[in-house]
């Protein structure tokens, strides 16, 4: 396994281009049965409050209640994770939250960008922070430490070791990810570093695995006598629009 500096991997990928793509445009069918499910009535002045013209959200209500049987949402589900299983080599995102280091797959990330405050949803669930006009897209913004059950000022039983976060730090970055034709934001302390792992330091049997939340997680990398949690974002995915 080989690390890199998140630096030196950014500047060899252009996350700017591939994010700008598609932005504004019509709504994809994610992004309807997301305001469908927790916009509501209120859809139009909540986009106008973001800088979105209402106008395109066309038949948002056209959508299925939930996200079940929606064309372009349900296609690819799993998709990511079967995929890589069978990839000799994986390359991963390493972040902090608190003193729990965490990966995702680099091939769900657009981007990282710093924090940017959300504008809050009245009917969404509380590990939905709000959302952000990000290049034109509805972007959710998910509250990953409830999700994975971290808590501010949790050490993560590492004692805060090497690379570890501060205790009761605040989620300043956000991994922007885009799957199934909906952009969402994974709230974050820092970013660690970005790993090349081969598929033999994967373990994908998580039953035993203890401390996080295991509904959200897919796997476990090696990364010398540590193991690091791989968050699923088709599952994070899901729970957003599905919950």
């Amino acid at each position: 396994m080989t690390q890199r500096s998140p630096e030196e991997y950014f500047r060899q990928h252009d996350f700017g281009s591939e994010a700008a793509t598609g932005g504004g445009g019509e709504f994809t069918a994610a992004e309807r049965a997301f305001m469908q499910k927790y916009l509501g009535v209120e859809e139009g002045d909540i986009l106008r409050r973001i800088g979105i013209d209402p106008s395109r959200a066309g038949a948002a209500g056209a959508a299925a209640d939930g996200a079940v049987g929606v064309p372009g949402i349900d296609d690819e589900a799993e998709a990511l994770d079967a995929r890589l299983r069978r990839e000799p080599v994986l390359q991963m995102v390493g972040f902090f939250l608190g003193a729990q280091e965490f990966a995702v797959p680099t091939e769900a990330v657009q981007e990282v960008i710093k924090f940017s405050t959300p504008t809050r949803l009245p009917a969404a669930p509380s590990f939905v922070a709000g959302i952000v006009n990000l290049r034109g897209r509805v972007t959710p913004l998910v509250r990953l430490r409830e999700l994975l059950d971290v808590p501010h000022g949790d050490d993560g039983g590492y004692g805060g070791g090497e690379g570890a976060g501060s205790a009761g730090g605040e989620d300043k970055f956000i991994i922007v990810c885009r799957r199934r034709g909906l952009q969402m934001g994974m709230m974050i302390e820092r970013v660690h570093t970005m790993y090349r792992v081969p598929q033999q330091d994967i373990d994908w049997a998580i039953e035993s695995h203890l401390g996080v939340s295991v509904d959200f997680v897919s796997g476990l990398l090696k990364a010398g006598e540590r193991l690091v949690s791989i968050v699923s974002v088709d599952k994070i995915l899901d729970c957003v629009l599905k919950r």
